[in-house]
């Protein structure tokens, strides 16, 4: 069973992150875009492919062939197009972040629900090699037990065109919203979270966070610097029997900046240079330090795991239940009134 999809937005979003990787799966059928304003001069770039543009949604909506609707438009449009989109009967993938406020994503997962659909936050780098060397090397308990964790996700662009915006347009929700999820995907929901938000540059939206998440003992970090021209190491993990140093983040974004697309031999691969390093105690008690291989970043599997859900009735890779808590930990951080707290966690 092939399912169709349609987009909403034509931006680099869908351009970059989405289309390279739908178009060459066969369980999926591009069909539909639209964007408010036509951008023929894009649109022959796809031309032969059989998809429709249109600046129409509800001409996009209203065809009973289309299953699939996912929404890459900026943050404060995500509610309403995701609502338009189950109103009119499809399964519906949202960029990050999901929603601006959690009462907005409640509302559409019990609409989702009502209406016997699927819907999800498309959490891509759930997908990141480097993402999944970390996932492996605390699966293999090589570390023993976890003392702390430090995600990076570092850049340097000092200069900023945008001087103001609201809370969905910063740092926390752009960025942090992967961090977070990544961690939440690790070890479920924290007992306590602590937040620093700020801006350094000459903007009024937040540029610079760090978001600790605590686990009984364990302490996790998310961090962003718009200005770190030495970037952290990507990941940097202890654990009383080890370490593990990730130092650079998964490659596929780089690959499809330079026009090198999924399909082709060795997109995404880390080189042995960027290898993670693990430095533990093995059995017999002597220390060893090895390099790891990253196992390969693709977010295609994602839309794979979309679609085994939504065809063959299997669990989504993003759990609503997620979705929601890292909703609720981003709102947090701006609200504060009450710190974030689990009330309900036994000890």
């Amino acid at each position: 069973m092939q399912l169709n999809i349609g987009f909403i937005g034509f931006g680099k979003s869908t351009t970059r992150y989405h289309l390279p990787y739908v178009l060459i799966r066969k369980n999926y059928r591009v069909s539909w875009i639209f964007n408010r304003r036509r951008k023929e001069e894009l649109e022959a770039s796809y031309a032969g492919r059989g998809i429709r543009f249109t600046d129409g949604l509800d001409e996009m909506l209203s065809d009973p062939e289309l299953d699939l609707v996912v929404i890459n438009t900026p943050p404060s449009t995500h509610y309403e197009y995701a609502l338009a989109a189950l109103s009119s009967g499809k399964h519906v993938l949202v960029e990050k972040p999901f929603t601006v406020t959690s009462k907005e994503a409640e509302e559409l997962f019990e609409l989702a629900e009502t209406n016997g659909k699927q819907l999800m936050s498309y959490q891509n780098r759930r997908y990141d090699s480097d993402y999944l060397a970390v996932e492996q090397i605390i699966r293999s308990g090589k570390l023993g037990k976890l003392v702390e964790i430090a995600s990076h996700f570092d850049l340097y662009r000092p200069e900023t065109d945008q001087r103001t915006g609201e809370k969905e347009d910063g740092a926390l929700y752009g960025l942090g919203v992967h961090t977070i999820d990544q961690i939440i995907a690790l070890f479920g929901e924290p007992d306590t979270v602590a937040y620093d938000i700020r801006a350094v540059r000459e903007t009024d939206i937040d540029d610079t966070f760090a978001i600790d998440l605590y686990y009984g003992k364990l302490k996790t970090s998310v961090r962003t610097s718009h200005v770190a021209l030495a970037p952290a190491p990507r990941w940097m993990i202890h654990g009383t029997n080890g370490t593990f140093i990730k130092q650079h983040i998964d490659r596929q974004e780089l690959d499809l900046k330079a026009n090198y697309f999924p399909g082709e031999e060795g997109f995404g691969a880390d080189s042995e240079d960027d290898y993670g390093r693990l430095i533990y105690h093995d059995e017999r008690g002597h220390l060893q330090e090895v390099r790891i291989p990253s196992p390969p970043g693709d977010y295609g599997k994602l839309y794979d795991a979309l679609y085994d859900s939504i065809v063959h009735g299997k669990e989504l890779p993003v759990k609503k239940e997620e979705t929601l808590l890292v909703q609720r930990i981003l709102e947090t951080g701006f609200t504060r009134t009450t710190p974030f707290i689990h009330k309900h966690k036994t000890k």
